[in-house]
């Protein structure tokens, strides 16, 4: 049996885990068969599901919705002028993307738990 230290750890590294594979995903996809974007930007979706479920506690959920939507919109509204840009405009809004495709699941969970939370209390 795994210790509850070696797990907390575990889910507070799945997140910048499933970051960086995003990072790495968006910067590839350009080169991969579309049905391999497609597969691997839905496990994606599925880790950030994973992480919404597991890696955030109830007294942690204000802030990480918080940031989370700031980062979502950012992603959102500078997104398409960023792809305009000459050389790394395609590669840019393929990383943003595939980041999109993690944190959002994540953050849809947490939202949803603290609002049942909220009614519980």
């Amino acid at each position: 049996m795994v210790g509850k230290s070696v797990t907390n750890k575990l889910i507070a590294y799945s997140f910048t885990v499933g970051v960086v594979i995003a990072l790495i995903l968006g910067l590839i996809a350009a080169r991969l068969p579309g049905n391999v974007v497609g597969v691997l930007t839905s496990l994606l979706i599925l880790a950030g599901i994973v992480v919404g479920f597991f890696n955030i506690t109830p007294t942690e959920a204000k802030d990480y919705v918080f940031y989370v939507t700031a980062i979502i919109l950012v992603i959102y509204l500078g997104g398409n002028n960023l792809g305009q840009l000459q050389f790394v405009g395609k590669y840019l809004v393929s990383v943003l993307g595939t980041i999109m495709a993690f944190i959002l699941p994540s953050v849809i969970i947490v939202g949803i738990k603290a609002v049942i939370n909220l009614a519980k209390d």
